[in-house]
């Protein structure tokens, strides 16, 4: 185990001290549901850090003055497509890769949208088998800041993990080649819901490149842009071209493929059921849930649903439903890389299509956008567990993040094991995902700030408890008594202050397969016929006809080191050679920074492409 560095012992610690009251002073104002503004450094700059003693924790007979139930109805977030503020660089932004994508053979369809650092768009193409290919394409606004490659590591990671947006291999169009079904053999079988890979279709289920081989993995490109395009003319760019150019955009960490989800955001689906005043129904929201949850297993586990001798970032791996059955379980402040997200929201929550098998009464749902992910090991320093406090959209904050206990932490959180404070794990994604959930019941914004209240839950094995938590709205008003109570204490239970209270994944697990376990609709089930119209309904889309087929979970041989040897209890062996270890280090190892000037790539790559003297220019030059 790496030895972590005292606080005193920073080179840094005035900066460092600095940031804890900034980050002391932000919070308490947040906590008030009060404006904080930057330049109040006369005001914070004297708080003591630590504050003395020790966090007494919440006082149930304290209540702000100030407070009131900050709770209103849910309505769509963005009059446009992203914040003006940065429209115009996002339009300059969306033109870069035009060219490039003329040349692989993709047509500009729109612009998705965009934020503060980069803009997504889709683009189609005709793929193998006169399919018609769609993918979204995600590129940096400001080139000089990149953040692409940062989103493609966390891609990298989660390959084969169903409920986690999938990148897209552009060489190999969207699906697995039939060379690859071979190698693979009966790994490419091996599906959650016992679907056979071999039975043609598309599977926009792609993973970006890595080159073990290479000392060079994950390097942080800051590539100059790619150059202009002159006299480039369709008619003459041939098949092999196309395919090269496919590579070549492959290999471009700045650029970030992933699947075009065809049914949206999830927010805006809640927005519409608000409006229509149509709350959803039990069934569905188990449905929902099951899928977010499957999303933070592949989170938690990187790796672990990929074939071990397979290179995700030179094919596309058929995509598994994630399961925690024979994974190591986490501890906190465990050693292993486990990825925390800290952006879970339904704006970042995609809707997929509905299918034959476990999703054919509620379609398809993955978690999007993995730009903020982060993993915490004992090689993270205490500046970044307290930067990591601000991290995501403030209605989305974690107790691991606003918990007043930080007050009381003198440096890094990992040093005295601290309870809530920055303890980040796969609950941290947990309580983020148990929030969306409290909104498509309460069709509700959530509270802001948080209001914690001292409630009786009935946890997973049986027993009530006595905890502070943040879901309580929906667990004690009348008024969703319509919704499974089962439900509604579970998402409470994962919305508690202490993770050590918030179910387990075994629990967790257990729960979601016996409220989900059957597929499809039985005609005689008036809930059951109801759930189905209202998905219709919704989701503009007819679910999948076919009869209900039992599940069967299954594990890949993803990162053995995470697995199970001996299932005998007490005791469990769980394997790791040393070529494995270093293999998960070099995950998670700081990145280095090369430069690349992409169009001297692309002149010598395409005899068609010359002149790339203006960099960043419009691609094609008008007669």
């Amino acid at each position: 185990m790496a030895k972590i560095l005292r606080t005193e012992d920073m080179p840094n610690l005035m900066p460092f001290r600095e940031l804890q009251r900034q980050r002391q002073d932000y919070f308490a104002h947040f906590r008030r549901g009060e404006t904080w503004f930057v330049d109040r450094r006369h005001e914070w700059i004297n708080l003591p850090i630590p504050r003395p003693g020790a966090w007494r924790g919440y006082d149930v007979n304290y209540r702000n003055p100030n407070w009131t139930r900050n709770i209103h109805k849910l309505e769509n977030v963005w009059a446009h497509q992203g914040p003006l503020q940065t429209r115009d660089d996002a339009l300059q932004a969306n033109k870069r890769l035009a060219g490039a994508m003329h040349v692989a053979g993709f047509r500009h369809v729109k612009i998705l949208g965009w934020g503060g650092l980069g803009v997504a768009s889709l683009y189609e193409a005709i793929g193998r088998g006169r399919n018609r290919l769609k993918v979204v394409c995600k590129i940096d606004i400001f080139p000089q800041h990149p953040c692409i490659p940062h989103e493609v590591k966390a891609h990298l990671m989660t390959a084969g993990a169903k409920h986690v947006m999938q990148q897209v291999v552009l060489s190999a169009e969207g699906g697995v080649s039939p060379e690859i079904l071979a190698k693979l053999g009966e790994m490419a079988k091996q599906t959650a819901v016992g679907v056979d890979m071999t039975e043609h279709r598309s599977l926009n289920a792609a993973n970006q490149k890595r080159k073990r081989d290479d000392d060079d993995d994950f390097e942080m490109v800051e590539a100059e842009p790619i150059g202009e395009f002159e006299e480039l003319d369709a008619n003459v760019i041939r098949e092999g071209m196309k395919l090269d150019a496919r590579k070549y955009l492959d290999e471009h960490q700045q650029v970030l493929f992933i699947q075009f989800m065809n049914r949206g955001r999830l927010d805006d689906h809640i927005c519409r059921a608000a409006a229509h005043k149509k709350p959803f129904p039990s069934l569905v929201l188990w449905q929902v849930f099951d899928c977010l949850f499957r999303g933070v297993i592949g989170m938690a586990y990187p790796e672990a649903f990929m074939p071990w001798n397979v290179d995700p970032s030179k094919v596309q791996v058929p995509e598994v439903t994630e399961t925690s059955r024979g994974l190591k379980p986490l501890d906190p402040y465990d050693e292993r890389d486990t990825m925390v997200h800290f952006d879970i929201d339904p704006l970042n929550i995609l809707v997929d299509a509905f299918d034959e098998n476990e999703h054919n009464l509620a379609p398809l749902v993955k978690i999007a956008d993995l730009g903020l992910v982060k993993s915490f090991n004992s090689r993270t320093g205490a500046f970044e567990y307290w930067s990591s406090r601000t991290t995501g959209k403030t209605s989305v904050y974690t107790p691991e993040q606003f918990s007043e206990e930080w007050d009381y932490i003198n440096g890094n959180p990992r040093t005295i094991n601290s309870e809530t404070a920055g303890n980040y794990n796969w609950w941290t994604n947990l309580y983020q995902i148990a929030l969306i959930m409290w909104q498509m019941v309460a069709l509700c914004h959530p509270e802001s700030p948080p209001v914690v209240e001292l409630c009786i839950i009935k946890l997973l094995d049986g027993t009530e408890a006595t905890e502070y938590g943040f879901g309580g709205y929906i667990l004690n008003d009348k008024k969703f008594s319509h919704i499974d109570r089962d439900l509604r204490e579970l998402i409470s239970q994962c919305m508690l202050h202490r993770p050590s209270r918030r179910p387990t994944m075994e629990q967790l697990e257990s729960v979601l397969e016996s409220k989900t376990k059957r597929q499809g609709v039985d005609a005689t089930n008036a809930e059951e016929v109801e759930a189905q119209r209202y998905c219709e309904w919704l989701f503009k889309g007819p679910a999948a006809p076919k009869p209900p087929q039992p599940r069967d979970y299954k594990l890949p041989e993803g990162l053995r080191g995470w697995t199970m040897r001996m299932e005998e209890e007490p005791r469990k062996a769980w394997i790791e050679t040393p070529e494995e270890a270093a293999r998960r280090r070099e995950l998670h190892r700081p990145a280095k920074k090369r430069r690349i000037n992409v169009g001297r790539v692309l002149s010598n790559k395409f005899a068609v492409v010359r002149n790339v003297s203006n960099m960043w220019g419009n691609y094609f030059k008008k007669s």
